[in-house]
């Protein structure tokens, strides 16, 4: 009787851990949502939260016109966890922090331990945008076999053309794949379909008002280039609705 206890108790009590899990990070989630992040979108994956599905779309610099699939990984004990999250593309992205190999992204220079209650999701999405809008100070002060792709760090250093060419390289890599049948049925898998007049065109025409109708002052900013507009995200079969203002 006295173990059927024990074990009831400790249940509840990973029970009760997971839930509060679950609400840190719905927490981080509002974080994103409220710091309004240019060119960047991000959503948790349906069947585990701690697996979510991202898009960082390039406007500015040398990978202007880039669109590129991550996933970020958090660990088991998110966010006590010190090791912190996991940023991988889907694709390798020419950049000095992005590893050939696992197209992982190295963040342990801006977060060399994770610090529960003080380091954010939001934040690496800024350091996202703002090592793709210049790599080249993102990297300054580093030793360079320190990093991730020293190839790229070489070549940006001393051949801007060179490095240019192998960004657009991956550029194109990266959105040849875009419509690809997703590789998972998570229904928060984020997809592109290609544009349908009668489907796309409305949402369209509402994109075109908005601009001409948001200021100067509310069209917002960010690393990695901003926008004015509203954008799309496929919410159920047939139906599509705006998304942000960014």
């Amino acid at each position: 009787m006295t173990l059927d206890v024990d074990a009831q108790k400790k249940d509840e009590k990973i029970l009760l851990a997971t839930i509060q899990q679950e609400y840190k990070i719905l927490a981080e989630y509002k974080m994103i949502e409220s710091e309004r992040l240019s060119g960047i979108y991000v959503i948790p994956s349906y069947a585990n939260s701690l697996q979510w599905f991202g898009v960082f779309f390039g406007r500015q610099g040398f990978y202007e016109s880039g669109v590129f699939r991550f996933s970020i990984l958090l660990p088991d004990r998110f966010p006590d966890d010190k090791s912190g999250p996991a940023i991988i593309f889907q694709h390798n992205v020419a950049h000095p922090l992005v590893c050939p190999y696992t197209y992982s992204l190295d963040i342990s220079h801006a977060f060399p331990e994770w610090r529960c209650g003080e380091d954010h999701l939001w934040q690496i999405l800024k350091y996202m945008q703002a090592i793709f809008a210049d790599p080249l100070e993102s990297i300054r002060n580093m030793a360079i076999n320190d990093l991730s792709n020293v190839e790229a760090a070489k070549l940006l250093g001393n051949n801007r053309d060179a490095f240019a060419s192998l960004v657009q390289e991956s550029i194109a890599e990266s959105k040849s794949h875009i419509y690809d049948t997703p590789p998972t049925e998570d229904p928060h898998y984020i997809i592109f379909e290609k544009f349908q007049a009668d489907l796309h065109g409305p949402v369209l025409e509402q994109i075109r008002t908005a601009r001409s109708t948001v200021s100067p002052n509310e069209s917002g900013g960010g690393g990695g280039g901003a926008a004015t507009g509203l954008s799309w995200v496929k919410v159920k079969e047939g139906e599509f609705k705006p998304l942000s203002i960014e």
